[in-house]
């Protein structure tokens, strides 16, 4: 009798757990209802057992030509992402699709057959997960991961691995996101910890999402967390233009609420968090409808939000804080110490 003891290797994947050994020299294939071992043996063996199977129950997806996307814009939300891999679905068709790390379309169709189309890739590209620390990128209201590049490759450079997600941000409600970004957390592998650089709304998204019991906090440890111009009070731009019809439907419900006073009622962050602010540094701002300093969209003092461990107002516009090289430097610092300021200056 083989009493080798298992334990899984990754999340379930539609029905079925890769398991290994305590020193993973031997892998097996289990479909956790009702139980059943399909494969044992190597890893290769058993992924490729299991691409068979998720391709025999759920197929490929419909026939794709492997076309350039622009990576996911307003209508697309990352639903699962590995090593530069994502699936995406439409904010209203519901359909997904594949893409690549160039953002070239693999399949599409149902997520299911999505994933089973990455599955199967996995086996025949040998695409690795990834590994350690994994820094998390998410855009404001409005924009795309695009605008964070610059910041994404500084990140890199210095050695992290980073994630920069898709989320439909003016096309769902704040609570949709954070649900969104939940789902996609839950199916990450490989990866021991996690920090988060945001802007803007990705703040909330990120605090919203981490006030809720989640499975993935079980096997994968909270680092830090940069937030980049954080609506942490709520807007009172936002507010004035809750009314304003134009503004509904090109910013969505995700305007809404940010103007709703539950914004600051958001449990702060469970783990050591920077908030980093624009400004003109005067008593007045960029923005003469905004009280105080402000960049043009928020007030200095909405972004505050208690409990943070350092908190940096440096000038310029909220539109581009993500670009400034000085605010570049100071989210490395505050990754690597905790701290935005370079100690030696201090």
């Amino acid at each position: 009798m083989d009493e080798t003891a298992y334990s899984p290797l990754r999340p379930p994947v539609l029905g079925f757990q890769l398991e290994a050994d305590a020193p993973h020299e031997r892998f097996r294939l289990v479909e956790v209802l009702p139980g059943r071992v399909h494969c044992e043996g190597d890893l290769d063996a058993c992924q490729a057992r299991l691409a068979e199977l998720l391709a025999s129950r759920w197929g490929l997806g419909l026939p794709n030509l492997e076309l350039k996307t622009p990576g996911g814009l307003q209508l697309w939300g990352d639903e699962f992402w590995c090593s530069g891999w994502r699936i995406q679905e439409h904010v209203y068709t519901g359909h997904a699709r594949l893409l690549d790390p160039h953002d070239v379309r693999r399949a599409w169709g149902s997520r299911q057959a999505c994933r089973a189309a990455f599955e199967a890739l996995r086996a025949s590209e040998h695409i690795p997960p990834p590994a350690g620390e994994l820094v998390v990128l998410l855009h404001g209201l409005g924009r795309t991961r695009a605008s964070l590049a610059r910041l994404e490759q500084a990140l890199a450079r210095a050695g992290y691995t980073t994630a920069a997600l898709s989320y439909p941000s003016t096309r769902r409600s704040l609570a949709e996101h954070a649900d969104q970004l939940l789902r996609l957390l839950d199916q990450l592998e490989g990866v021991q910890r996690i920090s988060f650089v945001t802007h803007s709304l990705g703040g909330i998204v990120v605090r919203a999402a981490l006030a809720r019991p989640a499975s993935w906090r079980q096997r994968i440890g909270l680092g830090r967390i940069v937030m980049l111009a954080p609506p942490s009070r709520g807007s009172a731009l936002a507010q004035q233009l809750a009314d304003f019809l134009p503004a509904q439907l090109v910013l969505g419900p995700s305007a809404h609420d940010l103007a709703a006073d539950e914004i600051a009622a958001i449990p702060a962050p469970p783990c050591p968090f920077g908030v980093v602010a624009a400004g003109s540094g005067g008593a007045r701002g960029i923005n003469p409808l905004l009280p105080g300093d402000n960049d043009g969209i928020l007030a200095v003092e909405e972004t505050r939000l208690a409990g943070a461990d350092d908190f940096l107002l440096v000038p310029g516009l909220h539109t581009f804080l993500m670009n400034d090289e000085q605010v570049i430097a100071a989210t490395l610092r505050f990754l690597a110490c905790g701290r935005f300021a370079d100690e030696a200056a201090r």
